[in-house]
Order: C-alpha cells, then structure tokens, then sequence
C-alpha cells in the first residue's frame, strides 16, 4: 500500500451503499431480452402469438443456408430503410431551407451594408463642403476659425444645457 502525504484516510475504501453490484459475475444462462419498444413487429413478425421461439417471437434477421433472406424479412428491412430516408429527407429539407434563409439574410445584410456605406460617404463629403464653406465665410467676416468653433461649442452646451435639465 503507498504511503499518503496526509495522512491516515478511509476515502479509498467503499461506502457499502455504492456496493451495488459488487458481487455481480453476470448469468450465463440468460439470453437477451426482447426489446420493449417494438411490440407486435420487428424483422417481418406481424403478430404477438404464434411462434414464440427462441428469440422471443422475433424472426432473425440471418440468411438461411444458402445465403438468403426471407421474402418477410426483406420487406421489413426495406420498409425500416424508407422510414429512415423519409426521416433523412425531410431533415435535410429542413436544413436546407436553413441554409436558403441564411442566405437571404446575408444578402440583405450587405445591401443594408452597402448601403449604409454609401450614406456615410455622402454625409462626410456634405460635411467637408460645409466644414470648407464655413472656413471661407469665416475669413470674408475676419473672423477666425477658432471663434467659430467656439460660437458653435457654445451653441451646442446651450442645447445640451436645455435637453438635460
């Protein structure tokens, strides 16, 4: 046993409560259990009495000795695969139009992009031919551009000023 670093300790050792299937070695004689889920078919067996044989009424689904399935068991593996391609199908019918509605959102969000872009470029070239226009009234008056932009400051913390309280 190795030696602990704390000290003494009982953790390692099992609470006889979680003990559960300590003594548990497994039966041999069992033989599977039929599923619960499928009741009254499964590999070509339609009914719930008759042969009830060593596979719990169930047929197997394992060629006979000249590598054939049974005409049964064969209608019931293709019906199981055509619920499964009809399940798939309208899985990927779904993700489909999934994939077709991110798309038109992505197309739109660029046009709105674009679009915005385009605004903005227009606001700053309005802004600039102002901003240039400003400037030219600002030296016919002889006035410079620093008393303007304080005029405009002051403007702007009278309207604050009113807007906030």
């Amino acid at each position: 046993m190795a030696s602990s670093r704390f000290g003494p300790s009982a953790l390692h050792q099992r609470d006889p409560r979680s003990a559960l299937f300590e003594n548990y070695t497994g039966d041999k004689n069992r033989t599977g259990s039929q599923s619960p889920g499928r009741v009254g078919g499964g590999y070509g067996y339609t009914g719930a009495s008759g042969s009830g044989g060593v596979n719990g009424g169930f047929r197997p689904a394992t060629p006979n000795s000249r590598g054939q399935y049974s005409d049964s068991v064969i209608s019931e593996l293709e019906s199981q695969n055509d619920s499964e391609i009809e399940g798939m199908s309208a899985k990927v019918k779904m993700l489909k139009d999934i994939t077709i509605a991110i798309g038109d959102e992505i197309r739109d969000s660029s046009k709105l992009a674009d679009k915005m872009n385009d605004s903005f470029d227009n606001t700053r070239v309005r802004l600039r031919g102002t901003m240039n226009r400003m400037l030219r009234m600002a030296e016919k008056t002889g006035v410079g551009w620093r008393v303007w932009l304080g005029f405009f400051a002051a403007v702007a913390f009278v309207f604050w000023y009113v807007w906030l309280f």
